[in-house]
């Protein structure tokens, strides 16, 4: 017989004293995305979704997304996708969770449809919606988000910390030089930075874009709310859609938003071939060589696609980027079809390994059991699994052979 998750319960507890009038009577651990620690609560009223916090980086704290919460709220009344809405928070010593730090535990709406994972968009409805929720976002009016005391970047600002990124990663000596000049020519365009700076969200990745079969349904982790340049989140949205799609994302988000800037296109595009260059400053700061090979190998693979044979090479101060294996060139190549071959490989680098089938809410074509888990659980992780499709189950399998597993009769325990 495995162990009961420990965590589950420990949030569960804090979850029902966190509400006035909430008395959960079922709860069902969720896959935990970026969190930590999810689990599903209902009563006989209503479902809610508890967070323990213990993986989230603190710089993009639950305060400031309470407050974004509140902000989406009067800019997009009449959206047609939607966005946490925090019932409760609070906050409990690290020794509860084993963190080194307090950890901040919230009550939420649940969000519908699923995490997009790590499957790309493929579908051009899919993607036309993703546009069009962007394009939304990026329509609303900038003052109270920088009334709200969230960060403004303008685009002088936007384009010195470019240039200054730029200009650390050439100190490594592993970027091809083609490629430095290609972009040092590219985001020195006087007319590339020609734009008004406009509500972003900040922060979309794999986990925070939550789909069904046909549309984009909601946007989380909206804590990284800003007034930056809209094409901040166009680079990141095209590490989520498949190549063959992209064209129809561009050219909806155009539809949709016919007063964007000119060149906010082209200034995604470049920002996703940039992502991959941040890995390699990442990996630079950590340390770790490994990882400062692998991407100096993938920006060698980047610019033989650009540029067809070998350039003249990295800067040699700390000798030759290493070979390319046929790894890198195969993801290189992939991207540079849709303008970004870095934005895949810099997606994909740390990507956690999200089941995208599961959901948060019942739909009339998905089904969350309202079973009480009792021992299928390790201390630390629980593990799930879920099938695509009309009957979508939120369960755990390890030990399923255990006969207790997959009890649906509701009852608490």
């Amino acid at each position: 017989m495995g162990k009961v998750d420990t965590k589950a319960l420990k949030l569960t507890a804090i979850a029902a004293t966190m509400l006035d009038g909430f008395v959960p009577t079922t709860w069902t651990p969720l896959p935990p995305l970026d969190a930590g620690v999810r689990v599903l609560l209902g009563d006989d009223d209503q479902q809610l979704v508890a967070s323990a916090q213990t993986r989230l980086d603190r710089s993009a704290d639950i305060g400031s997304a309470a407050e974004a919460g509140r902000i989406y709220e009067t800019l997009y009344p009449h959206a047609d996708f939607t966005w946490p809405r925090l019932r409760a928070i609070t906050e409990v010593d690290s020794d509860y969770f084993d963190t080194a730090t307090p950890t901040t535990v919230t009550l939420a709406d649940p969000l519908p449809g699923a995490p997009l994972g790590d499957v790309p968009i493929a579908d051009t409805a899919r993607a036309s919606s993703f546009a069009q929720a962007l394009a939304t976002l990026h329509s609303a009016a900038p003052e109270p988000v920088s009334d709200a005391g969230f960060p403004v970047e303008d685009p002088s600002r936007s384009q010195f910390l470019i240039l200054e990124r730029l200009d650390q990663a050439a100190s490594t000596g592993r970027v091809p030089s083609s490629l430095l000049q290609h972009w040092e020519e590219e985001f020195e365009k006087v007319a590339l930075w020609h734009f008004l700076a406009t509500p972003i969200h900040g922060s979309l990745d794999e986990t925070s874009v939550y789909t069904d079969q046909e549309r984009v349904l909601a946007l989380a982790e909206i804590g990284r709310l800003r007034v930056a340049d809209p094409a901040i989140d166009l680079a990141a949205a095209s590490a989520l859609i498949d190549p063959a799609a992209l064209p129809t994302f561009y050219e909806e988000y155009r539809n949709s938003r016919p007063r964007a800037d000119e060149h906010v296109i082209s200034r995604a595009e470049l920002l996703a071939e940039f992502a991959v260059l941040d890995w390699l400053l990442e990996a630079v700061d950590s340390g770790d060589e490994t990882a400062v090979d692998d991407a100096a190998a993938l920006l060698t693979s980047f610019d033989e696609v650009l540029f067809g044979s070998a350039s003249d090479g990295p800067a040699p101060a700390h000798g030759p980027a290493t070979d390319s294996a046929s790894g890198p060139v195969d993801e290189a190549d992939d991207a540079a079809t849709r303008g970004s071959a870095s934005a895949t490989a810099a997606a994909g680098a740390d990507a956690p390994d999200v089941e995208a089938a599961i959901t948060e809410t019942e739909t009339s074509d998905v089904f969350i059991p309202r079973a009480q888990p009792t021992v299928t659980s390790s201390e630390d992780d629980s593990e799930f699994d879920s099938e695509p499709g009309s009957q979508v189950r939120t369960e755990p399998t390890r030990d399923s052979d255990d006969p207790d597993v997959g009890d649906d009769t509701g009852s608490s325990r």
